[in-house]
């Protein structure tokens, strides 16, 4: 009766083993899957400014196939992963509905164009891959947009004091002997001791900048240090804070 018992139970315990391996041999393995990933997460896009800037972009299969394989693009929604997704309207990009990748090849590209609608330093535009079937990167493409000067940059940097809605500033063309605006910035009640960076493409020319504060007591250094500087193609040609109503300060390029 014990030798019955025990044949049993060794034969109930081969079982389990053939079943369990034949399980194990039915899993899929990380080579069965088909992977598809940009061949970066995040690219500098860089835009000129007014103006249109197209950047390729390649994606990567990990299994080569004997056909071609087509994988369907998507332009990720701001409200995608809290709040990261694209901020740039569909009217001024241009991306297409899918890439293919060709018949035993492992890679392809495909062009993505952006038209500036004045544009800043956090804009950004955020691709995915659409496709349910296919075992992807999670990791979308981050494309953000730094805008290129094609002539001079002038890079506005300013510290606000503790009143930072007294502050204003403009920038004139002063070319053609009669000012002419050219962009200008203020209300910044809610930036108090906070900094703030503008970056504006200019043509060669004369110019003049002019900072103002409502209260006429500068932006340093009785209620905050303030401070701003103005540089030009990489030149710092004015810094200053402690000032009256307004300080101007012209200048010419080349």
């Amino acid at each position: 009766m014990k030798k019955f018992l025990y044949a049993t139970l060794v034969l109930c315990a081969v079982v389990f083993v053939a079943c369990d391996n034949s399980i194990e041999s039915d899993a899929p393995s990380v080579s069965d899957y088909d992977f598809i990933s940009f061949q970066d997460d995040n690219i500098n896009f860089e835009l000129n400014q007014d103006g249109a800037s197209t950047r390729t972009i390649t994606v990567y299969n990990s299994r080569p196939s004997s056909s071609d394989r087509t994988y369907d693009l998507e332009v990720l929604p701001l409200e995608f992963n809290d709040g990261v997704g694209t901020t740039i309207s569909s009217d001024f990009y241009t991306v297409p509905t899918s890439v293919t990748i060709p018949a035993n090849a492992s890679s392809a590209e495909f062009d993505v164009t952006i038209t500036d609608n004045e544009f800043g330093s956090s804009d950004r535009l955020v691709l995915g891959f659409a496709n349910t079937n296919t075992a992807q990167n999670p990791h979308p493409l981050n494309l953000g947009i730094v805008i290129v000067c094609p002539v001079n940059e002038l890079i506005l940097d300013i510290t606000f004091d503790d009143f930072a809605e007294e502050t204003s500033w403009e920038l004139y063309d002063l070319t053609s002997g009669t000012p002419t605006l050219i962009t200008s910035g203020g209300n910044y009640g809610d930036l108090d001791n906070q900094t703030l960076q503008e970056r504006i493409c200019i043509d060669d020319g004369d110019f003049g900048f002019v900072i103002y504060d409502v209260y006429a007591d500068g932006i340093c250094c009785g209620f905050g240090q303030g401070s701003y500087s103005l540089t030009v193609n990489g030149e710092v040609i004015r810094e200053g804070g402690s000032f009256g109503a307004n300080e101007t300060t012209t200048f010419s390029l080349p």
